[in-house]
């Protein structure tokens, strides 16, 4: 007596329902990653800004070494004029604590923190200068002082004992 054995080709429906349900929880698990690389680029981005704005601002305190300027502890009066930084392209008031670029001089030719950055920014990167602060970003508050909600940079020109630079990335 002979047994003939019978080859299936094809999928069983038990295992054609497998895959599905595995496919399933790997795009549920997955898929969110992939999406949330928008936040990703943008933190990315910021931290670079972060990195040139460090290197803006001891490049002027250096120029201002070079120049002789010294730091002090109290307000030289005279609208700090002979804290003054000239470059060849203009000139900007340091803060006489700690020889950073000011947010916004007042003095020289005027120039803001954002002139000695050598990027031009695009359309999604917005700005917002008073006479402390520089903030750049991708959500920068519109008015007040600075918090810990958005995705931008704050440039504190008047920080003790010296100037700050933190990114926010609360909303990115």
């Amino acid at each position: 007596m002979s047994v003939s054995t019978r080859y299936q080709n094809g999928f069983t429906l038990i295992e054609l329902i497998i895959v599905i349900v595995v496919l399933g929880v790997l795009s549920i698990v997955a898929l969110p990653r992939f999406i949330d690389l928008s936040s990703d680029a943008k933190i990315a981005s910021l931290e670079e800004l972060a990195k040139q704005a460090k290197s803006t601002t001891q490049m002027v305190q250096y120029k201002a070494i070079i120049q002789g300027l010294q730091t002090t502890s109290s307000n030289p009066g005279n609208g700090q004029s002979e804290f003054i930084v000239n470059f060849s392209f203009g000139s900007v008031e340091v803060d006489f604590r700690s020889l950073c670029p000011e947010s916004q001089g007042e003095l020289g030719n005027r120039l803001d923190f954002l002139d000695f950055m050598s990027t031009s920014f695009n359309d999604q990167i917005t700005t917002r200068v008073d006479n402390q602060y520089t903030l750049f970003g991708y959500d920068v508050p519109t008015s007040g002082t600075p918090t810990n909600q958005g995705c931008y940079i704050i440039y504190d020109s008047f920080a003790e004992p010296q100037c700050t630079i933190e990114v926010v990335t609360a909303d990115c």
